[in-house]
This record gives C-alpha cells, sequence and structure tokens, in this order.
C-alpha cells in the first residue's frame, strides 16, 4: 500500500510540474513581448524618458541578473547626468539589488552606502528621498549578511524596521521581520529566526497578503529543517507552492526543492533528496546563483554521505568549495569545511582531516568571534530596550487612568458618608447614650494605652530581628554571588585552555600521521603511533571540556523529543562493540517529553559508552546494554541504563560523577563522562542516580520534567533577580547611601511576598 501511495504521490508531481512548466512558458511569452516593446523604445528616448524606460526594462529582466545589472547602470548613468538625486539613489539601488543576486557583495556595499550619504545630504531639500531610507538599509543589511558581517547586518535591519513601524506600514514590517529572520539563521539561531519569520507571515495572513508569501514560507521550512522538524518543512512548501500555483518563479522553485530535498534527507528518503536538489542546482546554475548552487551541492554530499558513498560526497564538496572561494558566504565555508574533515576521516585520511578541521576552526572564530558576539548583544538589547520603553509608556498610560478612576471612585465615597452623617445628626443623640459612651470610651482608652506600649515594644523587636536577617541575607548573597563569579571564570579558564591546546594537537597529530607514512624504522613507528594514540586521547578530554564549556552556557531550545531518533543517532556511533555484547533499548507508548534534544542525547551516549567501556570481560558472561525509556509519573520521565560490566565499587560511588575522577584503569577520558552526563541532566532539571544490580554490573536512572519550558522561565526570573542585588550590591560598595539601599531592597521583596 505505502509503495502505491507513493507511487501516486509520484505521478502527481510529475503533474503538477508540467503544468508549472506550461503556464511559465505562457507567461514567459508576455513578459518578452513587453521587453521587446521597451527596447524598440529605448533609442529614440531621452533625459527623463529614457530614464522611465531603462527602469522597467531592469525590472522586467529581473530574473536575468547580469541583465537587469546592465539596464540599472545605464539608469545611474542617466540620473547622474541629469543630476537628479532622487532618481540617482533610485537606480542605485537598483544596481545594488542586481549586483546582491549577482553575489557581488562588496560592491553592493559600495554602491549602497554612496547613495545612502546622498540621501542624507540631499533629504531636506527632496522629501522624496525619505522613503528610500528604509529600502536601503534593508539592502545593505542583506549584503552584509552575505558578506559575513552579521552584526552590520542586523543594525541595519533593526534601523529599517524602526522606520518602518513609525510609519506604521504593516507590510514594510512584515519584510523587515522577513530579513531579520534570515539573518538570525545565518547567524544558526534557528528558533529566533522562526519566531521573527512567523511574524512576517502573521502580518501577511493578517492583511491578507499573498505577494511573495512563498518566498517567507520557503524560510519557514528552511528553519523547520535546521530544527529537525522536517514534516513541518515539507507542508510549509507546500503552503508556498499553492500560493503561487501555476505562477511559481523559477526562484521559488529553486528554494522549494531545495527545502523538500533537505526534508527528504532528514527522513531518509534518499531518492527523493537526489531528485529535489538536482531540480534545485539546475535552476541554480541557469540564474548562475552560486549561494544555492552550493547550498545544493553541500546537501547531495550529505546524500552520497548517508549512502555510505564518502568518495562521491568529497568530490561534491570539492566543486562547493571552488565556488565558495572568495564568493564572501562565510557560512557556506564552514558547513563545507566541516562536511569535508568529516569525510575525511571516514575514509582515514587524516592528513586533509586536520587541514580542512584547522581552517573550519579557524574560519568559525574569525566569522564567530567575540567582538561579533558584543555586537550582536549591545544591537539586540538596544532594539528591546526601545520596546520595553514602548511597554512602559503604555503601562504609565493606564495607570494614569486608574488614578483618575479612583479619585472618582474618592468623591463618590465622600458624599455618601457626608449624607450618612446628615442623617446619623438629624436623629440626635440620647443624654443617656451620650454617658455611656463615655465610660466605655475611658476603658478603651486604657485598653489602647496598654496595647500601644506592647506594641513599641513588639515593634522594636522585629526590628532589630529585620536587621539580622538582613544582615545574614546580604552576607549570603555576597558569598553566593562570589561562588558564581569564580564559578563562571573556572569554566572560562577550562573553555579557552581546552580551546587554546587544541589546534597544537591537531598539528602534533598531522605531523604524526605525515611522519608514519615516511619513516621506515618499525621502533620509530611503533613510538609514532603511540604519541598519536595519547595525542588522540588527549583530543577526546578537551572534546568533553569544551563540550562541558558549551553545556555551561547553552541556550536550550524546548521541543518535543524524539527518542527513537536519538537513540539511532547514539548506536550509530557505537557501531564497533566488544565482542557477545548487545544492547538492547525500548521506548514505551505515550511518552512525551518536552526537553534539549541535544543535552538528552548527550546523557544517554554518555551512559551508553560507559556500559560499552567498562564490560565484564569473562568468557562465561553475555555483556549487554539495556536502556529503557517510559512515564516515572505525571511530571517526570525516566530514562534507565542497565548492564552487567564489571561494576563501581561502594568506595566510588558518592565520586564517580565529580570531573576528573575515575573509578577504572579502563577510562580514557579522564572521568569526565558521568560528569556529562550529571551535568546535561541537570542542566535539563533532571537528576540521576546510581543503583546496584543482581549482576554486579551499574544500572543509572535519569529522572526529566516533562516540560523544561517553567523551569526555564523560573532560571530567567531568578538569573534578573540575582543582576538587580548585584547591581545594588555594586552600588553600596561605591556610595555611601548604597548599604542603606540594599537593606531597603530586601525589605520591599519581604513585604511582596
Amino acid at each position: 500500500m505505502c509503495r502505491n501511495i507513493f507511487k501516486y504521490f509520484k505521478l502527481l508531481s510529475l503533474t503538477w510540474i508540467l503544468i508549472s512548466t506550461a503556464a511559465a512558458e505562457l507567461f514567459s511569452q508576455s513578459v518578452n513581448q513587453r521587453r521587446d516593446s521597451l527596447e524598440r523604445l529605448l533609442p529614440k528616448a531621452r533625459d527623463t524618458s529614457r530614464y522611465s524606460i531603462l527602469v522597467q526594462l531592469h525590472y522586467a529582466y529581473r530574473p536575468e541578473y547580469q541583465k537587469a545589472l546592465d539596464y540599472a547602470t545605464l539608469a545611474y548613468n542617466q540620473a547622474e547626468a541629469l543630476g537628479d538625486s532622487v532618481r540617482i539613489v533610485e537606480s542605485g539601488r537598483m544596481m545594488a539589488y542586481s549586483l546582491d543576486d549577482l553575489g557581488r557583495n562588496d560592491e553592493v556595499i559600495v554602491m549602497l552606502n554612496r547613495v545612502l550619504a546622498i540621501a542624507r545630504r540631499n533629504v531636506g531639500r527632496y522629501p522624496a528621498l525619505k522613503p528610500q531610507f528604509k529600502l536601503i538599509l534593508n539592502n545593505a543589511g542583506i549584503a552584509y549578511m552575505y558578506k559575513g558581517n552579521y552584526d552590520s547586518a542586523l543594525s541595519y535591519h533593526f534601523k529599517s524596521l524602526v522606520l518602518r513601524e513609525e510609519e506604521g506600514d504593516k507590510r514594510a514590517i512584515g519584510n523587515s521581520h522577513n530579513n531579520i529572520g534570515l539573518v538570525y539563521f545565518k547567524l544558526r539561531n534557528y528558533q529566533r529566526a522562526l519566531d521573527h519569520y512567523l511574524q512576517a507571515l502573521s502580518i501577511k495572513d493578517e492583511l491578507n497578503d499573498v505577494t511573495d508569501i512563498e518566498r517567507i514560507l520557503t524560510n519557514i521550512g528552511l528553519c523547520y529543517n535546521q530544527l529537525k522538524m522536517p514534516d513541518a518543512a515539507i507542508n510549509s512548501v507546500k503552503r508556498a507552492l499553492n500560493s503561487c500555483g501555476n505562477n511559481c518563479s523559477k526562484s521559488v522553485l529553486k528554494e522549494a526543492n531545495f527545502v523538500f530535498g533537505i526534508s527528504y534527507l532528514d527522513n531518509r528518503n534518499l531518492e527523493n533528496a537526489t531528485k529535489h536538489l538536482n531540480i534545485s542546482l539546475e535552476i541554480a546554475k541557469e540564474q548562475n546563483d552560486q549561494r544555492y548552487w552550493i547550498e545544493n551541492l553541500i546537501g547531495l554530499s550529505k546524500v552520497e554521505n548517508r549512502s555510505g558513498n564518502y568518495e562521491a560526497g568529497l568530490t561534491y564538496l570539492s566543486e562547493a568549495n571552488s565556488l565558495a572561494q572568495g564568493s564572501g558566504f562565510a557560512e557556506l565555508l564552514l558547513d563545507i569545511y566541516k562536511e569535508s574533515f568529516k569525510n575525511y576521516r571516514q575514509i582515514n585520511d587524516f592528513r586533509n582531516e586536520a587541514l580542512f578541521q584547522t581552517r573550519y576552526i579557524d574560519l568559525k572564530d574569525s566569522v564567530y568571534g567575540e567582538n561579533l558576539l558584543k555586537n550582536l548583544a549591545t544591537i539586540q538589547t538596544n532594539y528591546e530596550q526601545r520596546e520595553n520603553l514602548k511597554t512602559i509608556r503604555l503601562i504609565n498610560e493606564n495607570i494614569r487612568l486608574k488614578d483618575e478612576q479612583i479619585q472618582r471612585q474618592r468623591i463618590q465615597y465622600v458624599f455618601v458618608v457626608l449624607v450618612t452623617i446628615l442623617v446619623a445628626s438629624l436623629a440626635g443623640v440620647l443624654v443617656w447614650a451620650n454617658r455611656r459612651q463615655q465610660r466605655h470610651n475611658t476603658a478603651l482608652s486604657e485598653a489602647k494605652s496598654i496595647i500601644e506600649q506592647q506594641n513599641k515594644e513588639l515593634t522594636k523587636t522585629n526590628e532589630e530581628l529585620d536587621k539580622r536577617v538582613r544582615e545574614k541575607t546580604i552576607d549570603l548573597v555576597n558569598t553566593n554571588t562570589m561562588l558564581q563569579d569564580v564559578n563562571e571564570e573556572l569554566d572560562n579558564y577550562i573553555y579557552r585552555t581546552a580551546h587554546d591546546i587544541r589546534g597544537p594537537l591537531v598539528t602534533l597529530k598531522g605531523v604524526c600521521n605525515v611522519a608514519q607514512m615516511d619513516v621506515k624504522d618499525v621502533l620509530a613507528l611503533d613510538y609514532l603511533r603511540r604519541l598519536d594514540l595519547t595525542a588522540e586521547r588527549l583530543n577526546l578530554i578537551l572534546t568533553r571540556l569544551l563540550i562541558v564549556s558549551q553545556i555551561n552556557h547553552a541556550m536550550l531550545s524546548v521541543r518535543q523529543v524524539d527518542f527513537n531518533s536519538i537513540m539511532q543517532e547514539v548506536l550509530e556511533k557505537f557501531k564497533e562493540l566488544p565482542a557477545r555484547m548487545k544492547i538492547e533499548y525500548r521506548v514505551a507508548e505515550g511518552v512525551v517529553l518536552r526537553s534539549d534534544p541535544d543535552l538528552v542525547s548527550i546523557v544517554l551516549e554518555n551512559l551508553i559508552g560507559n556500559a560499552i567501556k567498562f564490560y565484564n570481560t569473562s568468557d562465561r558472561i553475555e555483556p549487554f546494554v539495556k536502556v529503557e525509556i517510559g512515564n516515572y509519573d505525571a511530571d517526570h520521565v525516566i530514562i534507565s541504563v542497565e548492564d552487567n560490566g564489571i561494576g563501581i565499587s561502594q568506595k566510588d560511588r558518592n565520586e564517580v560523577f565529580h570531573l576528573f575522577v575515575r573509578a577504572s584503569e579502563r577510562s580514557e577520558t579522564g572521568g569526565i563522562g558521568l560528569y556529562l552526563t550529571k551535568l546535561s541532566a541537570h542542566k535539563l532539571g533532571g537528576e540521576i542516580f546510581l543503583m546496584d544490580t543482581s549482576d554486579k554490573g551499574s544500572k543509572f536512572l535519569v529522572l526529566f520534567p516533562i516540560d523544561l519550558q517553567p523551569i526555564l522561565d523560573k532560571r530567567e526570573e531568578e538569573e534578573r533577580e540575582r543582576m538587580r542585588e548585584k547591581e545594588i550590591r555594586d552600588k553600596a560598595s561605591t556610595e555611601s547611601g548604597g548599604a542603606d539601599a540594599l537593606e531597603r531592597y530586601y525589605s520591599s521583596r519581604r513585604r511582596s511576598k
């Protein structure tokens, strides 16, 4: 039945392609007629009329990038001859758009900065230039993005978004969100990119605007692919193709087929993945779109890798590398280098593996350097601060309206009280009631005096207790903050040290590999192999240390965890098992966990790797590893990893989760694996336990909360609270009145609680 469905889908896809091709041919005929008509008018036109025809020809040839650039250049020269600043800016932006299509990012930036300066100088005299600002900023942001200057790109796009929000043009606001999403996509922050794309799509749906909606939907599909949600990606692209129907442009078909290819690759449907990637590749070659040309080559290399054809994968990567050199596509070069050294590792070409790994590390450090991260944080903070100020203004307005309402209610209450007093006074007061009331008042006065005295004593005692509590609280907060600072410094030191050592270590491995090919002496070769093995173990330790730092600073992404997929990926890493060893796993039905799949994968990988490493070598024992995943209760999911290995002695049970603690001489990574497991589990709000087994092996139990998001929200609130306390504490250390401010702060917190 599945085969019939697949054949039906294939036939349906072929029919759709034929219909689209026929419609495109009809559309192209009408476009060609318009082009011919404009080109016949051009030789006779002069001045502004000639400029207008050149602009129309530019847009008519927009899919043909070089031809469109030629007409835009002629329009720019005509505008300069006329001395018209408005037309110079407009035609310069047209040139930049075509240069961007051709991947000539450096020229794009030069041209946009030139027309931006002209627009700023002349906007006072020519108000028509003002709408050009947001378009120039937008195009500059795109150019900087493709060049790899992501901080500059994000800055330009946010400036463009601010201008569009001031104008209140929702359609333009949606375009800015789409462009900002593209920058975050290049920064590999796929969740934030998806958020901006969805905002753009929401605006399109609100306005019932289908113009270019297919581009947004394909961008959303790209994000879903990166977030390992291929089915969602396919649905998004199908909606895009349904939107444009028979009039889909080649650019849309190129991007849609690329998303289909990556989605089918993730679903392990390699035949369909190859088909769609090749369709996208042919369109990219036809349009001379180097970016998608390279993207599709990388995708095809991954298909070959998945099939085990590593040499064929390297052929695609070599072609992609040749195209990417000098193109300015830094993120594509990163992907090429990463895939290359992984492929060379599979075919045991250690020299090229070391070469491309070094290139990958150097390029990654240059693209995602410290200055970039600081600039991105500053740009994003400035924009979010602007949004916060807008929110504060709305809150203040609500408070003012509430104050007016309260004032009116007070006037009403005063009126009611006055009426009540007037009615009571008319009733009169009897003499005997007045005397009786006086006796009561005397008794109440005496009781009141006693109560006031007791209240004074109680207040004094409470003030002394509050003062002691504040002092102890301040000492405790200072101590905790110092510990956090020390931990952060230690973590950064470990990260920098491991990162700095890795470069020389990779070089050492490369030298060892080269020496093993050149040296013929048996004893020397033995020494070199030992040195290479030792370097590999040290490299593994450094990798684990870097993983510790990555876990500590990881931005957790909450989504539904697919345990079957994770287990398949983990088992792929342990293909070479000890003799007779069996690994079994079972995922109970109805297990739903919303957490970070990457850290869950780290937990499973280290526990299974630990069980394999410390298996029992006795010939009388059949070694095994059993993994069970199920619901523990309504709020937790439990993972059990059990083995019949050498076990863990009683004296080491309290130490095995600590860093650099080894319970056996078999440990080759310095006792980091179980520490990584515990660190990842705690990062996800879980707990890990070591249990006894009947086979004298080991059994680890890990409890995860069923939903990580509330825990992340609580941590974020606690971090904001800590930063406020730190700010007040820093002020207390520099100002004489700071300590009093800190005490008032803690007092207000206790009252609010």
